[in-house]
């Protein structure tokens, strides 16, 4: 998880990559952001810095250690900001800090997919090398050229494959409401989620909801960075 140099930040907004993101995936946003918050991104185990660590056994294992991490932050503005696989996690890691703390996360942000308790079956991980690679270029055209280079792919794949099994594997039939007010957020041709799919992120908020979509498909948050930031921005914790 990244840090902020300098004094201590006001408010602080971390961020969940999606299956194969990197904490690099948000490595522009602090410039489009108020100075007085410091943004950080988790890193997922066995990618870049903690390559040789074993990958963790579910979403909720994952959160867990990432709501440690943020237990010192528990009483400042705090914004959880997750993409895809990511916004699962960022959900995750406030339950378990609601669990801990009560209601001390500002803004949860989960983007890009349907609410857990809604999500069906998959086993994309399950498939085949070339089968895999194409499932994973077609969610997300940025891994396609990588995907062809045969050392990348030795490296690459098997970190991908764990994320979708991570993100495949996750069904929780209970899921608990939040308190923290909840905005979902996606593309508006995204084929794997709609407006209504967004909008099923309500049942689990116990406070303000909100859903915006925006123009673009799953990765709309890529070529719409400034639109989407622009958005958090509008409703960050004074």
């Amino acid at each position: 998880m990244g840090s902020d140099p300098g004094q201590r930040p006001r408010r602080r907004l971390i961020c969940m990559p999606h299956a194969g993101g990197t904490a690099s995936t948000y490595g522009t946003w602090p410039g489009l952001l108020p100075q007085d918050l410091a943004v950080y991104t988790a890193q997922y185990p066995g990618r870049q810095d903690r390559f040789r660590e074993p990958p963790a056994d579910s979403i909720e294992d994952m959160a867990e250690s990432i709501a440690s991490a943020l237990d010192p932050f528990s009483r400042d503005p705090l914004v959880i900001f997750g993409h895809s696989m990511g916004a699962y996690v960022a959900y995750e890691v406030v339950v378990e800090l609601e669990r801990r703390h009560g209601p001390v996360v500002d803004l949860l942000v989960v983007s890009g997919v349907i609410a857990p308790h809604r999500k069906g079956a998959g086993e994309v991980h399950k498939l085949g090398d070339a089968e895999f690679v194409a499932e994973v270029a077609r969610d997300n055209e940025s891994f396609a050229d990588l995907l062809v280079n045969p050392d990348l792919i030795e490296v690459l794949l098997p970190m991908i494959r764990d994320d979708y099994r991570l993100f495949e594997l996750y069904r929780p039939t209970d899921p608990p409401a939040v308190h923290a007010r909840m905005l979902a957020t996606g593309g508006r041709t995204d084929p794997d989620v709609d407006h209504d799919g967004l909008v099923s992120w309500g049942e689990l908020a116990t406070g303000d909801f909100e859903a915006v979509t925006f123009p673009g498909g799953h990765f709309y948050l890529v070529e719409g960075e400034a639109a989407l930031v622009g958005a958090l921005a509008e409703r960050l914790p004074v």
